[in-house]
Parts: C-alpha cells; structure tokens; sequence
C-alpha cells in the first residue's frame, strides 16, 4: 500500500506533520502484515466497511498529486461529498448520508481542512445533506449555502431539522442560492447556475454550481433531473455551463443526464457518485451507454473509490483510490 501524499493549501503545524508521518508509518505496518499473511492489501475495500475506513482515516492508496486546485469527489456510498481545494480555501459540496458524517470529517482533517469558507446543501435529500450537521459540528464553517425552497415543500425531516440546528449552534451563515452568484476563493470562482425556476421534485431544486480554475471547469448538478437540465439549456449557453469534469445528476439515474444536456456540457469525464450493489440500480444502464457513445470516460465511486482531480488551471491530472 503507498504512502498518501496529500494537497497542502496552508502552512501546517509541527503536529500535523508529525500526524502524518505515524499515519505514513501505519500504513506502511498495516501493509506489511497483510504481505506476510498472504493477503492482498487491496482487499480490505472489498469488505463491508473496510474502504469506508481506509477513506475516513485517510488511510487508502491514493496518491493526491500536487496542483493549485484540488476537486475530491469522496467515497461515502451512496451520496454525495465532494471537496474543492484553492488557494488556502475550502468548499464541500454535500455531506453523504446521516452516517458518513464522520467519514467526511476525517478525511476532511486528513486534507489539512481547518475551516469551511462554505458548505453548499445542494438539495435536502438525507444522502446528501445527512452528514453536514457532522461536519459542521467538528469543523468552523462560514457559509451555508441552499436552495430557497417554498413554504409547502419545507421538509420536517429529523435529518433537515438537524442540519439548520447546527447551522444556527455554529453560528454558520445561511445564505440561499439564486443563478448568477459568484463566490471568488483565490483564483477559483464558483457560480451559481441553477435551479432557475420552482420545482415540485426536490431534486429539480438542487443547487447548480460551476467551479473555474483557470480553462478547467468542473459542473456540480446534485440530483437535478431533466426538468430542470432543460431549464439550464434554454437560460444558458455552451460557454456557460460547459465542464471538462460533470457530476452527474442523481447518481447517474436515467432520470437524469439527458443526451441534449450533456452535448451542451461537453464533458472529457463523468463522475458518478454511487454506493456498490444500491438498491436503486445507479448508475443506470442508459446513461452509461450515453457517455460511453460519445466518448466520455466514466469514473465512478462505487468502483473507483474516492477519486481526487487536480488541476494548474491548464493542465488536469487524475487519481482514484482504486481500479484506475
């Protein structure tokens, strides 16, 4: 198993190198003892839970390149977590389900994450806001970003209760998104493309985001479905919501992801972020031939674990925890 090199964004503390030195040295025994007992290191992700724990311990064979911008799309199952790194800054955009809360921080903390400038909760759908209450809990965070839901469709969910208790005990700012925002972190710029209209299916709702470094875009779609993907195609242009990187929408549902929508995007590579052998069968059939017609190379969390982008604003490299 390599030692994990990770992305440093500030200056650490004394302690934190030495952090990582024991945990360089931890890895390096755990290996050694699988090697002598005949096991294959790699099979620990096939167990239930063991890559879950090589990811919150920051523990798995990943080898974070170094770059000026990092986009870490993190292993939480099913559900979304996924990191921007920038020039000393910070975003997470969504937090996995209720119980990857901790997954979440200690990867975070594994990353040198000493404070959030802001969350995005791209829609209040638990598998991908259950974690933030977590997050925020262990973590100083500035911002929290959401979608503007209407009266009606507040939910009473424990789980949504929880993430706006800890907003307010955290004393993290609640803002709602509205398209056109821009949020400057550096030299990275996120905007705010969507929802661009209300939606009666929450996912519809979800926060849009376009993270810029440099030529390098990465589109953030949570689990917008085709409703709202025509919306974004009739209001916006190909310069607009263009990405070399796409998240897909919804886990890579055939709900989502249809064939006008990511012609517009264009993207050279599609992440899905899926739990192995899910219930709901994502990501579906249709949408991996849809990429796969056109050329666009698939990563998915399910087979590929965490996998980690970096980027110098020009050229983009990228690592996966496993399969690639």
């Amino acid at each position: 198993m390599a030692q994990r090199k990770t992305v440093r964004r500030t200056t650490k503390k004394q302690k934190e190198k030495i952090k990582k030195a024991l945990l360089g040295v931890l890895v390096s025994l755990v290996a050694l003892v699988l090697v002598v007992l005949g096991v294959d290191p790699e099979w620990l992700g096939a167990i239930p839970g063991g890559n879950d724990l090589l990811t919150s311990l920051g523990l798995s064979d990943i080898s974070i390149p170094e770059g000026e911008a990092s986009v870490h799309f993190i292993d939480v199952g099913q559900g979304d977590a996924s990191l921007i790194l920038v020039d000393g800054h910070a975003v997470l955009i969504d937090g996995g389900e209720n119980d990857k809360g901790d997954t979440v921080v200690n990867y975070l903390k594994n990353q040198g994450v000493e404070k959030l400038d802001l969350i995005v909760a791209t829609h209040p759908h638990s598998d991908h806001i259950g974690g933030l209450d977590v997050v925020m809990a262990a973590i100083p965070t500035d911002t929290l970003l959401m979608p503007r839901l209407p009266q009606t469709q507040l939910p009473t969910t424990k789980t949504y209760k929880d993430l706006l208790t800890q907003a307010a005990e955290s004393q993290v700012k609640v803002v709602y998104s509205e398209p056109g925002q821009q949020l400057t972190y550096g030299d990275g710029r996120l905007t705010v493309l969507g929802p661009l209209e209300g939606y009666d299916d929450l996912n519809d709702t979800s926060a849009v985001v376009l993270f810029r470094y440099g030529s390098q875009r990465f589109l953030f779609t949570g689990d917008m479905e085709t409703k709202a993907e025509k919306d974004l195609l009739e209001g916006y242009g190909a310069g607009e919501i263009g990405a070399q990187v796409l998240k897909l929408g919804h886990h890579g549902s055939s709900t989502s992801t249809s064939a006008a929508f990511l012609d517009r995007v264009d993207p050279e590579i599609a992440v899905a972020c899926v739990g192995a052998g899910n219930s709901y069968g994502h990501p579906h059939q249709e949408t991996v031939d849809l990429l796969a017609n056109r050329g666009v190379r698939f990563l998915r969390t399910d087979l590929n674990g965490t996998i980690v982008f970096s980027t110098d604003g020009s050229n983009l490299d990228v690592v996966c925890q496993k399969g690639e």
